[in-house]
């Protein structure tokens, strides 16, 4: 993976972080109504990430992680870093939110019932098993989370085993995750595939630039044209509303996002082909974006409830602009705050699972003294 390309990743993920921030800034509650063409948006990220997620797995399982322990070390660790904190998290900050202002918090957005269980089934990642779909609390973005835990324990199943081993774990592993998770299954694999062809093809740098630029014309051109609603329309309309809304949830626009992923791969391998020409960058340019790239989990994950809770805090009229600029650059800081707690310090549970792994069955895999 060339400089460039690793960069500009980075520089998507954040991106597409702040995009789904802003699309739950967006809601009245929040910001007053005035900025819901945002909403529009949201849901295409996600899409985004599922693409990078697995772009970024398929490379560092052949470039990397020699054995599935390596490769379930590094995802848990990559996980828990984040999601106990982050559920801990949107605990609190709820519980003090429904205190300033209960009815901030009177709504589909934010559930508590059985919170025993939600907390649970979202730790465990069973929180969108099948036709479920387990909120936590005030925290709707986690429902990713629930699908792309099944991608990575289907990728590990199907990369480290093989034969009738492979088929086994693979056909249970499905049968566990249910068709809501595997409708969008796809969107991830897109991102296996990108990887795979921009390591094994090369692509001249002037059809790079159309690859690169393409995609992002032709999304303008979706979203111009209202193309998206149309589709989501026609698809509610051939499954039935209530059976999309209801039971696929989270993947009711399977057909767009499918699409999207398509673009979003076309485009990294756009990229690959350009960013030859552009390896030398400037240390002022790649040392901010390296720096949020490594907090964007925690953005996506903190975003919501950390919201709700400066909305509730500030209160008065919330279509004020320095309201609005206090709720977001006050979400913005907690969460650089806790993601220095979390996110940049995965390396340590990291080697605290290694050390369990290595205590249960030496023989496992290596030792990560080396590791890169």
């Amino acid at each position: 993976m060339t400089a460039a390309l690793s960069l500009y990743l980075d520089l998507v993920r954040f991106v597409a972080a702040t995009v789904v921030l802003l699309s739950h800034f967006a809601y009245t509650r929040i910001s007053g109504g005035e900025y819901l063409i945002f909403r529009r948006f949201g849901a295409d990220a996600v899409i985004v990430f599922f693409v990078l997620s697995g772009y970024v797995i398929a490379y560092v399982s052949a470039e990397r992680e020699r054995t599935l322990c390596e490769y379930a070390i590094n995802r848990f660790a990559r996980l828990y870093s984040v999601v106990l904190p982050a559920l801990i998290a949107t605990v609190i900050f709820d519980q003090m939110g429904r205190v300033l202002d209960p009815a901030l918090y009177d709504g589909w957005w934010y559930k508590d019932s059985e919170a025993l269980w939600r907390f649970l089934a979202s730790l465990l990642f069973v929180n969108e098993l099948w036709f479920a779909s387990i909120r936590p609390f005030s925290n709707g973005p986690y429902w990713s989370l629930g699908y792309e835990f099944w991608y990575y324990a289907l990728y590990g199943a199907c990369f480290y085993y093989g034969g009738r081993t492979r088929a086994v774990f693979v056909t249970l592993i499905a049968l566990v995750a249910g068709p809501k998770i595997l409708v969008l299954l796809p969107a991830w694999l897109i991102g296996v595939w990108t990887y795979r062809f921009n390591r094994s093809q090369q692509v001249s740098v002037p059809i790079g630039w159309v690859l690169f630029l393409s995609p992002i014309l032709i999304y303008s051109f979706i979203k111009a044209s209202e193309i998206d609603i149309a589709a989501r329309l026609a698809t509610m309309a051939v499954i039935g509303p209530d059976f999309a809304m209801s039971k696929l949830k989270h993947s009711d626009e399977f057909l767009m996002n499918h699409l999207y992923a398509i673009l979003v791969a076309l485009n990294f391998i756009g990229m690959r082909a350009i960013s030859r020409s552009l390896d030398r960058i400037h240390p002022w340019i790649e040392r901010p974006i390296r720096y949020w790239a490594g907090l964007t989990f925690s953005i996506y994950l903190l975003h919501y409830p950390v919201l709700h809770f400066f909305a509730a805090l500030y209160g008065g009229e919330r279509s004020e602009p320095l309201t609005q600029i206090l709720i977001l650059s006050s979400t913005f800081a907690a969460i650089v705050v806790i993601g220095g707690f979390t996110e940049r310090k995965k390396h340590l549970l990291r080697r605290v699972l290694d050390r369990i792994a290595r205590g249960l069955s030496p023989k496992l895999h290596p030792r990560l003294d080396d590791w890169p």
